[in-house]
């Protein structure tokens, strides 16, 4: 909320940086564990019965990445995550009011930005 959007915006902002955090998990894991320990629990994650049981599953992998620092460590993650959006967000602020202001390689930039692909699918999620 604090990037001023509005609550649905939010949610899906939450969702989207959750599932960067798992893929985070989930590199992490990779590197403590084997190909086999992954299969089994991937697994588990597909026959998550429930959100409840998903977070618990997800709780688990923490544990066995971080260990007592689990919960400190998932957090520190979703801050960065939210750090460099912010920043990515300021940035495109910054590059908006020069291109507005008439700067020709601010406004060369945002054209060739709004040219790509992740621009498509953000103003297409929008």
């Amino acid at each position: 909320m604090g990037f001023g959007v509005d609550h649905n915006r939010a949610q899906q902002l939450y969702e989207l940086i959750s599932q960067e955090v798992l893929d985070v998990l989930f590199e992490d894991l990779a590197e403590k564990s084997t190909d086999e320990e992954l299969k089994i629990i991937e697994n588990r994650i597909k026959s998550a019965k429930s959100p409840k049981h998903f977070e618990t599953i997800i709780k688990e992998i923490a544990l066995t990445i971080y260990e007592d620092n689990a919960e400190e460590e998932v957090k520190n993650i979703y801050l960065d995550l939210v750090d460099s959006i912010g920043e990515t967000i300021k940035q495109a602020n910054d590059l908006i009011q020069k291109a507005n202001a008439g700067d020709p390689d601010a406004q060369k930039l945002l054209a060739e930005a709004q040219k790509s692909e992740t621009y498509t699918n953000i103003i297409n999620k929008v």
